[in-house]
């Protein structure tokens, strides 16, 4: 019994590396896109509510939005991507992510569930900096750290 025991509580190698290979990522749809963030980012997920516009802010920028008493900052993502927009349907949820001491919400047409998908499956994209790639099934895994480190995102900065 002692021996099943210790071969039991031993953790195979194989499954180590496994999921050391896999990345937690919240799914999101917005248009005909699809999107996935590291859910170690995410604060909360919620519906859109009232968005208070701010003036002589960049396009992306769509406005501010009180969650639980605290001012987020709202991003579509569409529009600072400069993706194309192929919707008039406008985002009805939020997710707030959190990355280098900045709080921003990213708007979503749907949030569509947590998933583990291994990073060996994103093929990398050249063309979108803020991307560890994207997988067959063309999800984007978006990189939020390396996002947020981009100065339209900085108030005050050039």
């Amino acid at each position: 019994m002692k021996k099943r025991a210790h071969q039991y509580a031993l953790s195979l190698p194989d499954q180590d590396a496994e999921k050391l290979d896999k990345l937690a990522v919240l799914v999101f749809e917005l248009g005909s896109e699809l999107y996935a963030v590291d859910v170690g980012c995410v604060r909360t997920v919620r519906l859109v509510d009232e968005v208070s516009p701010v003036p002589g802010t960049p396009d992306f920028y769509p406005g501010v939005m009180n969650v639980r008493g605290q001012i987020i900052t709202l991003i579509d993502l569409r529009l600072f991507f400069s993706v194309a927009i192929d919707t008039d349907d406008e985002p009805g949820e939020l997710i707030v992510v959190e990355a280098n001491d900045l709080t921003i919400g990213l708007l979503a047409h749907h949030v569509r569930d947590v998933t583990h998908v291994p990073r060996s499956t994103a093929e990398s994209m050249d063309d979108v900096r803020y991307a560890y790639g994207v997988t067959a099934e063309k999800l984007v895994l978006l990189d939020i750290v390396r996002m947020f480190e981009d100065n339209r995102l900085i108030a005050g900065d050039d």
